[in-house]
C-alpha cells in the first residue's frame, strides 16, 4: 500500500539521518526530509487518484499532493497553508492531539465530510496511518471522495425501504421463474412467509386455476415488450381464492441481457366484489334478484341479434298479475313482497336454460324466450308460467291466490325491433285480461 511504502521510506531515512546527529529545528528537518524522500517518488503521488495528505499534531498540513488539492478545489501551494480544521468537518483539534500517537503504526478507515473552498460538502473516505518522526507526531491521510457511492447507497436504501414498506405486492423472480425477494405486502396478502416464499415458483398464475392461455400471452408480451399487465386468479396459503392486478417485467443486467423479473400485484378481491355490488345494483332488481329494465334491454337485443343468425323466433312475453292489489291490501306490503319472491323463483324455474326472466316494476314481469324453433314450443312454456303463477302461496297462516295474464309478441312475425316487440307484447296482455285473465294471449294486428 502506498501508505506503508511511504512510512518505510521515510522510517528508513530517519533512521540514517540520526546517525549523523540532530539539527536544531527538529520540525523543519522533519518537513525536508519528508519533501526529500517523497521526492523519490514524486511520480507515483502526482499518479495516485487518492488524496495523500500528512498532517502534523496541531493539524496543520506537512505534505499534500495534487489530487487532494483538486479534491478541495485548492491549488497545491494554498492546501499548504491550511489547518485540517479548516476543510474536515467532523474532526476535533482534540481527537487529532489524543489519536495520533495512539494511532502509530496502526492503520485506521473511517468516513468524514470535507468542505471544499466553494463551499460544498463531499463525502469521504479517509484511511490513515499514524507514525512519530523524530519524536514528532504525523498523520500520514489518504482521503478518497465516495460522495457519488454514498448517493447511491441511499437511492438503494431508499429503494430498499420502498420495496419493503410498499403497499403493493412486490416479487423478484429468477429467470427459472422462482422467487429470490418478496416484501411484505406479498407476505401479507399470500398468507406466505418470506421463507416460505423463496425458492418457490412465482405464483403468476395458480396451479388450481392455470389458465394456459394467460400464461402464454404473458410469456409473449414479454418477448415482444419487456413486461404484461393483467387479472390472474391466486390461492392465498388458507385456499381462500383472490384476484390480483399483476404487471410483470423483465430486469436487463448492464448488458441488456434479461437477468430475471419484477412482479408487481394487488390484491382486487374487494374492488371485484363493489364492482358486482354496483353491477346487482344497476341490472337487478333488488326484491325478486331478478333482472331489472335495463339487464332486460341488453339481453332482449342480443337475442334477437342471435335470432338473426340462427334464423329462429324470438317471443316477448308481457306478464302481469291478478288480484296482487288484493293480497297488498289485506296481507300488507310485507306479505304482497314475500309473494313476489315466491312467484318469482317459481316462473324463473318454469323456463328454459338460456330464456329471461325480469321484474319491470310491481306486479309486471318480462320473459324473453330464444331460440325458439316453433309457436307451439313457445306455448308449451307459456303454459308453465301460468301455472306457475296461479299456484297458492302460503304465508304464514295465510293462503294467497293469483294469476296471471300474459301477452306474447314474436319476431319477427310482431316487429324486428326491441321497444316495439314489448309495446306489442304489452298490448297483447292486457287483451289477455279483458277476455278473463289467467290466460296469455298472442299480438294481433287486428286486435290493436
Amino acid at each position: 500500500m502506498l501508505f506503508v511504502l511511504l512510512l518505510l521510506s521515510v522510517g528508513y531515512a530517519v533512521h540514517t539521518r540520526r546517525q549523523l546527529g540532530r539539527v536544531a529545528r527538529r520540525a523543519d528537518r522533519v518537513v525536508a526530509e519528508l519533501n526529500t524522500q517523497l521526492g523519490n517518488n514524486h511520480a507515483l503521488l502526482r499518479a495516485a487518484v487518492d488524496g495523500i495528505h500528512v498532517i502534523n499534531l496541531k493539524g496543520d498540513v506537512v505534505l499534500a499532493n495534487e489530487s487532494f488539492a483538486r479534491m478541495l478545489g485548492y491549488e497545491q501551494h494554498e492546501v499548504m497553508k491550511l489547518n485540517v480544521l479548516q476543510w474536515d468537518m467532523r474532526f476535533e483539534q482534540d481527537d487529532l492531539i489524543a489519536n495520533i500517537p495512539m494511532l502509530r503504526g496502526i492503520e485506521s478507515t473511517f468516513e468524514t465530510q470535507h468542505k471544499r473552498k466553494n463551499g460544498q460538502v463531499i463525502d469521504v473516505e479517509i484511511t490513515s496511518v499514524g507514525v512519530v518522526i523524530d519524536d514528532v507526531p504525523l498523520l500520514f491521510c489518504s482521503a478518497r471522495d465516495i460522495t457519488a457511492r454514498k448517493y447511491v447507497e441511499q437511492k438503494l436504501l431508499q429503494a430498499a425501504s420502498v420495496f419493503h414498506h410498499s403497499h403493493e405486492s412486490v416479487m423478484i423472480i429468477e429467470s427459472d421463474g422462482t422467487l429470490v425477494d418478496v416484501n411484505q405486502a406479498f407476505t401479507r396478502v399470500t398468507g406466505y412467509s418470506r421463507e416460505e416464499a423463496l425458492g418457490q415458483r412465482a405464483p403468476l398464475i395458480n396451479a388450481e386455476c392455470n389458465d394456459g392461455e394467460v400464461c402464454q400471452s404473458i410469456k409473449t408480451a414479454l418477448e415482444q415488450s419487456g413486461y404484461w399487465t393483467g387479472e390472474t386468479w391466486n390461492l392465498r396459503k388458507n385456499g381462500e381464492l383472490y384476484v390480483t392486478r399483476l404487471t410483470v417485467s423483465r430486469v436487463p443486467d448492464i448488458s441488456g441481457r434479461v437477468n430475471g423479473l419484477v412482479g408487481v400485484f394487488t390484491d382486487i378481491t374487494p374492488l371485484k366484489d363493489h364492482q358486482k355490488q354496483l353491477e346487482t345494483i344497476a341490472h337487478y332488481d333488488p326484491l325478486t334478484r331478478l333482472p331489472n329494465r335495463v339487464l332486460l334491454g341488453e339481453r332482449l337485443k342480443h337475442g334477437l341479434l342471435q335470432a338473426v343468425r340462427r334464423d329462429n323466433l324470438v317471443a316477448v312475453v308481457y306478464l302481469d298479475l291478478d288480484g296482487f292489489k288484493t293480497v297488498n291490501d289485506t296481507g300488507g306490503h310485507d306479505a304482497g313482497d314475500q309473494l313476489l319472491v315466491e312467484l318469482a323463483g317459481r316462473m324463473k324455474h318454469a323456463l328454459r336454460d338460456g330464456d329471461t326472466l325480469a321484474r319491470i316494476g310491481g306486479d309486471e314481469f318480462v320473459a324473453i324466450l330464444v331460440d325458439l324453433e316453433s309457436v307451439e314450443a313457445c306455448e308449451t312454456v307459456l303454459q308453465r308460467l301460468l301455472q306457475a303463477a296461479a299456484e297458492p302461496v302460503e304465508l304464514g297462516a295465510q293462503r294467497y291466490h293469483v294469476s296471471a295474464s300474459i301477452g306474447v309478441a314474436l319476431y319477427p312475425h310482431n316487429g324486428t325491433d326491441a321497444d316495439l316487440l314489448l309495446r306489442c307484447a304489452d298490448h297483447a296482455m292486457y287483451q289477455a285480461k279483458k277476455a278473463g285473465k289467467n290466460r296469455f294471449q298472442f299480438f294481433s294486428q287486428r286486435e290493436s
